[in-house]
Parts: structure tokens; C-alpha cells; sequence
């Protein structure tokens, strides 16, 4: 049996706090990841196409994403290849509208715990294996699914396990909520040739003996999700000798980039000129495939002679748009972590007024000083902002450290 494993797609993610224009470059780029997919299966000429959850984002399916989806779902149909859907739990079985939309024959969806076993055929017309699999019925699955399945009696062909689920000892499973919790000790000892396993986003084999994967996410949707995506391309011909290949199917990459050279950057010319430098020696050794749009996630750190300039959101959006032209890539959000030359825990034990005045100010941010003070004394006070006193005075120092240092040591030159 060949098919390919995908999982967590999750079609009409909204993207809601990115510009229009990136948010729909996002949005579509998931159907171009799935338009890849099928393409491949068709190229291919797989058995079977299997999603192990999260197909979908939530209960919201735009009508262009139906359409789009079922004509593509169609051309699989069409061709012989079944496809094999267990839900998650950002689409669950209840309430969500992908179980009641009218799918082309050759696809079973999976939206209850209980097991499903799906006999698979060749293009001959041949029983070419069996996949067992298991949905989840609400968005906070909390049942150890896998101990549900059971591979099918008929040992002649590969038997395949499809679920959504949280193994207990997975990279990265911090990132997600413990829904459908497994251990990789079941898994392995259950009977299984293959587990096409969802839900951890990044894309790892946690066994070679049965081969048991997630398949990651597949298509980048932050910063947390970097690398290339797709799905996996699975062999099970000779069950003894399994062959899986990871094929890319994201058209958007998300990377980060770290850049640290700004001690002497003081306009956005160069700071823009240090970024490019730093993403071209990232890209010399991971050019990424023929075609791959980016987008890059840029943290500015270490010491700056603008640093104040460059925590402002407003100078930040401009150097956003800098860089995003510079690199030709769909978009750029960077954050910055700068600071002046001169760091405040090498002056803070000092005992002199330089001293004195950094320890006061991390007392008063810290709330270790009561003052006594009203809203009605403070000036630019709002309790819609400020929820309390100590809000107000830890916002308005914020920075107020390295601002001291600057203006008493760079400008006027340390007491001594």
C-alpha cells in the first residue's frame, strides 16, 4: 500500500491580527500547500491520501474553501485514490460543518472515537491494506484514543493506524494541549506496520520499528513553525521494509533570523543592511526549494546606539517594510531586544548616585516601594490602561533603567 500522510493543515485559519494583504497571501497559501498534495498523490499514483486531524481551523468554512476543497478532494475520487479523514480537535465530529458537507465517494471521515477500519484497493481493483482510525467527537478530547484500534484480522496486507493525538514523549507536545493523550509504548505494541499520527506540528519519527510519524503541519502558520512542511509519502509494498519520504508541500516558509551586529547602525539603512547581510549567510547553506516565498521573523539584539529608537512599534512597522523589500519575501515582523552599550547589572551595585538611582528605579518598577499615591496625583493615569498604581509606575519606567544609564555615564561620563 503507498499513500500519503498529512495532517493539521487547518484550512480558514483567519490570520486576524496581520494585514490584509498577508493575512489573504496566509490564508491561501494553505490551499496551494493542499492543491500541492493532491497533485503529488495524483503523480504518484497512490492508493490512498490519509489526514490525521485538523483539517480545518475551526467551525468556520469559507464557501471559496469548500468549493475549493471539494473539487480537489473530486480529482482524487476521480482517480481511484481513497481518502481517509480521522477529525481533531480544532474540527471535531460535533457541530462541525466539514462532517455534513457532501463528499465525493472514495472518502470516509472518521468524527467519533470509536475505531473505524477502511479496507484500501489498488487501482486493480486489489485489497492493498487496511486503515484503522479513530475522530475526535468534541474539541477537548481527553481519552487515550490508540487503545480503541485494532489492526484488522487480515495479516495478508500493511495495517495502518490514522489519530489525532498527543504522544506523551514528542518533541515539541508542549505546544499543544494533551487531547487524545498516547504513550509511544502502545503504540509500538500494537500491531500496527504504520501510525500516521496528527496534531504535534512538527514533523518527527518517533519509532522505525513500526514506523510511527507525525507528519507536521502542512503549511507554517508563525514564527514557532519554521523549516519546510508537507506531508510524507509512505511505502508499504514490503511491510518488513517500509520506505517514507517527506515531500514539501508549503509554498510560504517561515524562518528566524537573529541579528546582532547593530553596534554601529544608526539609520535604517544599515540597520536594513545588517539584516540582509545576516539572512543571505543564513540562506548559503538553506536556500530553500525553487519557488519557496518567505516569511521572516527578525529579533534585533545586543547593544545599539538607537536602541531606544528601535523599541518604538511604530519605527519597527517601517523597518518591517524595509526588510520585507529588501528580501523580496511575503512579509517581516520584527520584535527588538537592544540595549545601550553599557548594561545595567554591571553598574547597579555601584555606591554612588549612578547606583543609587538604578537601585531606586528597579524598586519602585518592582513595587518594593509604596508611596502612597492616588490616581488623582498621577499625571497621564488611565484606568482603562493602569489597572492599579504599580501598572502606572511600571510602564512608565519601562526602559527608565537604561535611559539613566545613558544619560549619566555615555553623556556626562561615570563618577568616579
Amino acid at each position: 500500500m503507498r499513500f500519503i500522510h498529512i495532517s493539521d493543515v487547518p484550512l480558514d485559519t483567519a490570520f486576524a491580527s496581520r494585514p490584509d494583504a498577508l493575512r489573504s497571501r496566509l490564508r491561501h497559501a494553505s490551499l496551494e500547500a493542499l492543491e500541492r498534495c493532491v497533485s503529488t498523490a495524483l503523480a504518484e499514483k497512490v492508493d490512498a491520501l490519509l489526514i490525521a486531524g485538523d483539517l480545518f481551523d475551526g467551525p468556520y468554512l469559507s464557501f471559496e474553501t469548500e468549493r475549493f476543497l471539494l473539487e480537489r478532494i473530486g480529482r482524487l475520487a476521480d482517480a481511484g485514490i481513497q481518502v481517509v479523514y480521522a477529525t481533531g480537535n480544532h474540527d471535531p465530529g460535533t457541530g462541525h460543518r466539514a462532517t455534513g458537507l457532501q463528499w465525493p465517494g472514495g472518502v470516509t471521515v472518521i468524527a467519533r472515537g470509536d475505531p473505524v477500519t477502511v479496507p484500501v484497493h489498488d487501482r486493480t481493483g486489489e485489497l492493498a491494506g487496511h486503515v484503522t482510525g479513530a475522530g475526535h467527537a468534541s474539541a477537548h478530547e481527553t481519552t487515550d484514543l490508540s487503545r480503541h484500534l485494532k489492526p484488522a484480522t487480515d495479516a495478508r496486507v500493511p495495517q495502518v493506524a490514522l489519530l489525532h493525538t498527543q504522544v506523551a514523549t514528542a518533541a515539541e507536545r508542549q505546544a499543544h494541549h494533551p487531547y487524545a493523550p498516547s504513550t509511544l509504548e502502545h503504540l509500538r505494541s500494537a500491531g500496527f506496520h504504520y501510525w500516521a499520527l496528527g496534531h504535534v506540528h512538527l514533523r518527527q519519527e518517533l519509532s522505525g520499528d513500526p514506523p510511527i510519524h507525525y507528519s507536521g503541519n502542512l503549511q507554517g502558520r508563525s514564527p514557532r513553525e519554521t523549516g519546510p512542511k508537507g506531508g510524507l509519502l509512505v511505502d508499504l509494498g514490503d511491510p518488513g521494509r517500509p520506505l517514507v519520504e517527506f515531500r514539501e508541500f508549503a509554498p510560504v516558509r517561515w524562518e528566524k533570523l537573529a541579528v546582532s551586529t547593530l553596534a554601529d547602525a544608526t539609520t535604517l539603512d544599515e540597520v536594513a543592511g545588517e539584516v540582509v547581510r545576516a539572512w543571505e549567510a543564513a540562506r548559503k547553506d538553506d536556500p530553500g526549494s525553487e519557488g519557496t516565498e518567505w516569511m521572516v521573523a527578525v529579533e534585533l539584539a545586543g547593544p545599539s546606539p538607537i536602541w531606544r529608537q528601535l523599541r518604538e512599534p511604530q519605527e519597527l512597522e517601517t523597518i518591517e517594510d524595509e526588510v520585507a523589500a529588501r528580501l523580496g519575501a511575503v512579509g517581516a515582523e520584527v520584535c527588538a531586544r537592544v540595549h545601550p552599550k553599557v548594561r545595567v547589572h554591571e553598574h547597579i551595585e555601584r555606591r554612588d548616585v549612578l547606583g543609587a538611582t538604578l537601585q531606586l528605579c528597579r524598586e519602585v518598577a518592582g513595587g518594593a516601594r509604596e508611596f502612597r499615591l492616588a490616581e488623582t496625583d498621577l499625571a497621564g493615569f488611565d484606568p482603562e490602561r493602569d489597572a492599579t498604581v504599580g501598572d502606572y509606575l511600571r510602564r512608565l519606567l519601562a526602559g527608565g533603567e537604561e535611559e539613566i544609564l545613558e544619560r549619566m555615564l555615555e553623556r556626562k561620563g561615570a563618577p568616579q
